[in-house]
């Protein structure tokens, strides 16, 4: 029997168990698409349906700005020919690139103390607000229609950690986090029953997907953004409450997580996440050590070194992807073929082609 796209993941993700093949998925740089559109990429056209991806993300990221209307990215307030700085319903401004993708340039965060953030933000997040869902009946269609198609569908988000990264930036967040951890906490957990209030919301009223996926950037290059007793204290809980209300509803949760998180590996497991995402190689990550480290406890996407694909080189690419999809194929490893980031323009779309022959070849369990 032909399993379906969510067959495969579920059994991975969900089940910890290794199906017919390991699973495929991949994310992109804003400006890949447009770049690969140049090389023979039929415009327009997602890239789950092009590369027959087993994953879809179901379009239900909602407003959690306080300022309700002001998601992300939604009011320029300087524009220059390269780039501009927008601002966000967190009161923070942020310079972007106006013709290619990269991470912003922090301006600056109105929330720069607890004082500010109960004045200000803290009360708009305690009540539920349909209103930040947009088009609830839109949310239906879109989740009916990509249900129906047989892929693993899930809705993402931003999680605390980078919601507190968005808000307050990193200094204020990584200072606070010794010189005021009543205001993290507080920060923490209002954000943690705000997630669980809205996503509930939407699970009752648009569908319940296959699985979540949240976004939690913890990690430098060579070393976390805090000690694994941070972590453990002060957002392990977190971690855990959402992974449980998620686990209510039978199904698996994911985490995205860029830099050198390996030191919280042991308490991510613990927290109930289900598949950590992306294990980045350039910090110095393995899928196997990982999945020695916690058994089976967890599935794992990603490891694959995205210098390897920027090399436009064929056989460096199969130096970095082969060996690694043996070790996943001896260990027995519940994993989903995707590189350690994202793929940038700087990838040619033959030599993304060919990452995917390599992994046909070898993706059976």
């Amino acid at each position: 029997m032909t399993l379906t796209g969510r067959d495969i993941l579920t059994a991975i993700i969900r089940d910890k168990q290794c199906p017919q093949r390991m699973g495929l998925f991949e994310h992109y740089w804003e400006d890949t698409l447009a770049e690969w559109e140049k090389q023979g990429y039929p415009k327009g056209v997602e890239a789950t349906d092009y590369f027959n991806y087993d994953v879809y993300w179901l379009p239900a990221w909602f407003d959690t700005g306080p300022i309700v209307g002001l998601n992300v990215t939604n009011i320029i307030v300087e524009e220059a020919a390269e780039t501009k700085v927008t601002l966000n319903g967190w009161g923070t401004k942020l310079r972007y690139w106006k013709h290619k993708s990269g991470t912003p340039e922090h301006i600056s965060f109105d929330m720069s103390s607890r004082e500010v953030w109960e004045k200000k933000y803290r009360e708009p997040l305690l009540a539920l607000n349909p209103a930040r869902f947009g088009d609830i009946e839109e949310l239906k269609k879109k989740f009916n229609t990509r249900m129906a198609e047989g892929r693993f569908c899930v809705y993402p988000h931003a999680f605390i950690f980078e919601v507190m990264r968005l808000a307050m930036g990193d200094v204020t967040l990584l200072e606070s986090m010794y010189l005021d951890p009543d205001w993290i906490t507080d920060f923490c957990s209002v954000v943690t029953d705000f997630m669980i209030l809205h996503i509930d919301y939407l699970f009752k009223n648009v569908g319940v997907p296959d699985g979540y996926w949240i976004y939690e950037d913890m990690g430098f290059t060579k070393a976390p953004f805090i000690s694994p007793e941070l972590y453990r204290s002060m957002i392990f809980p977190h971690h855990k409450k959402f992974a449980d209300f998620i686990h209510s509803y039978n199904i698996p949760l994911i985490m995205h997580s860029c830099g050198k998180i390996r030191p919280f590996l042991p308490d991510i497991a613990a927290a109930g996440i289900d598949c950590l995402q992306v294990l980045e190689a350039k910090a110095g990550q393995h899928v196997a050590e990982f999945a020695e480290t916690v058994g089976n406890k967890m599935a794992f996407m990603g490891n694959l070194d995205i210098r390897a694909f920027e090399s436009n080189d064929r056989a460096k690419l199969e130096a970095e992807i082969v060996p690694k999809l043996k070790a996943v194929k001896e260990n027995k490893i519940p994993y989903v073929f995707h590189s350690d980031h994202s793929i940038p323009r700087t990838v040619t779309l033959d030599m993304y082609r060919y990452a995917l022959d390599i992994y046909k070849k070898h993706c059976a369990y």
